[in-house]
């Protein structure tokens, strides 16, 4: 129950003193405003017979891509999520997205995205922007860990981390990134993780 209550006052913004935060916290993760994307995306999806379920993750990546404006952007696992790099590429359709996920995935979302995606078959040491990880059934061949994220990251680079309460060894990766020293601002939205690594923010871990 203090959980919960937590959340919520920190999702009206009580109780956060930074600026960057707060505007953070009540204009991007919980912005009530509905894009012209929430309904195009799906409606394009649905025209080419894609089954392809939409959920909060889909319209939150797109605001906060769309707040940073990214040129490069990585997209590692989520299988058969044929929707995410479609919002990605709405919010900011100027950046260089790249996934890095299965073949059979790769090989549909290729036809889907019609050519604006780029495919990964291991993970590469190139810097990113913004980095998107679902540890959801993430095969440990994508070499995923945060010393590898933080590699291909510099100052301004966010994460995004899906369910980060999908297992035991999602929760520990989650755990590790909240009190890693290099890492700024966590903001622990139940299922999903947003991370800010701009060393110019104390460190603080919120629940929203």
């Amino acid at each position: 129950m203090f959980d919960h209550l937590k959340r919520l006052r920190t999702a009206k913004g009580f109780g956060v003193h930074s600026p960057f935060a707060f505007n953070f916290i009540t204009n991007i993760l919980f912005e009530k405003y509905s894009y012209y994307a929430y309904f195009d995306i799906p409606q394009y999806l649905s025209e080419k017979h894609i089954d392809a379920p939409i959920s909060s993750i889909h319209q939150l990546s797109f605001r906060i891509v769309n707040f940073f404006r990214p040129k490069n952007v990585l997209i590692v696992g989520g299988k058969q999520d044929y929707a995410l790099p479609l919002f990605v590429n709405a919010a900011s359709p100027e950046a260089r997205i790249i996934c890095l996920t299965d073949q059979e995935t790769n090989s549909k979302m290729s036809e889907i995205c019609e050519g604006k995606i780029e495919f990964w078959h291991a993970f590469r040491f190139e810097q990113m922007d913004v980095i998107i990880v679902d540890m959801q059934l993430l095969p440990n061949a994508y070499g995923i860990s945060i010393e590898n994220l933080l590699k291909i990251s510099h100052n301004q680079t966010f994460w995004v981390i899906r369910h980060i309460d999908a297992d035991k060894e999602s929760r520990r990766f989650w755990k590790e990134v909240q009190t890693d020293p290099r890492i700024a601002l966590t903001f622990d939205m139940r299922q999903d993780g947003i991370v800010i690594l701009n060393s110019s923010y104390y460190k603080l871990n919120y629940l929203v």
